[in-house]
Parts: C-alpha cells; structure tokens; sequence
C-alpha cells in the first residue's frame, strides 16, 4: 500500500519531480547504442564528392562516398549537349579517384562505384553531374581529342 502512505508533495515540488522524471524518461529514450555510436563518430555523417577518369576510356566518373569509402550513391550524369560527330555513353561501375568536387580525399586512388561517361569522336561535351544525397549540380565541359 505504498499510495495510501504517500503524502502529498507542495505544488512547486511536485511540477520539479514531474519535470526530472520527464527528462529521465527521455534520456532513456534516446539511449539507443546504434545512435550514440552515429553521434560519437563525425566521419559518419561526412559526403565526398569524388570524381575519376582518364583510364581504361574512362572520361569522366562521379559518385559519392563516406569517409571509409563505402557508396553513398552513385552522382546522376545526363548529357546536355555534344560538338556533332560526338558520343558519349554514361553508364554505373566502379572508378579510380582521382580528385573530389567536394569533402576529403580520404578515398584518393581507391575502386569506388559511381557513374562513368565514356566517348567516342572530336570536339566538346557538356554533362551535368548531380550527387545525391542532396542534389548539388554542376555542368562540366569534356573535351575529346578523337583517340
């Protein structure tokens, strides 16, 4: 019969007890390990954009990845517009980086998978490059010297 031997608690006491029981539940709420191990690692939460090309017919390559190198996405390559006598052909697999449009070079000459852009012919292309997860865009102007 514990209730019957409680007594009752002043009305300012009573709000602080309900308020550091409420901020107890929440922290144990919140007390997930999956999601402290997240927050305890910044590099978790760290983008790269990288980019590669220039072997094996390889143009160019895009794709994101985190700091231990493991896919994020492949980057969304369309072709805006070709010299005539121009083609180029975009397709997923995995490249070299060689360079980053934006985060850390942590990743510098490893196999990441992405987005490639092969061609054929002489003169310019312009592609755009989107990396998800947030949709960044830029337009990049190749050039094909006919090999």
């Amino acid at each position: 019969m514990i209730g019957a031997v409680a007594k009752k608690l002043p009305p300012a006491m009573a709000r602080s007890a309900a308020f550091g029981a409420a901020l107890v539940c929440l922290a144990l709420a919140g007390a997930d390990p999956v999601r402290a191990w997240m927050d305890n690692d910044p590099d978790a939460y760290v983008v790269n954009y990288y980019t590669g090309g220039g072997a094996d017919g390889v143009l160019f390559a895009a794709g994101t990845a985190n700091q231990q190198c493991t896919s994020l996405g492949p980057a969304a390559i369309s072709v805006i517009r070709t010299s005539p006598g121009v083609q180029l052909t975009v397709q997923p697999g995995a490249f070299a980086v060689t360079g980053t449009d934006y985060g850390y070079l942590v990743c510098l000459g490893k196999m990441v998978q992405g987005t490639l852009v092969t061609g054929t012919g002489t003169g310019e292309a312009t592609i755009r490059v989107t990396y998800p997860p947030l949709g960044q865009w830029y337009e990049h102007i190749l050039v094909l010297s006919g090999r």
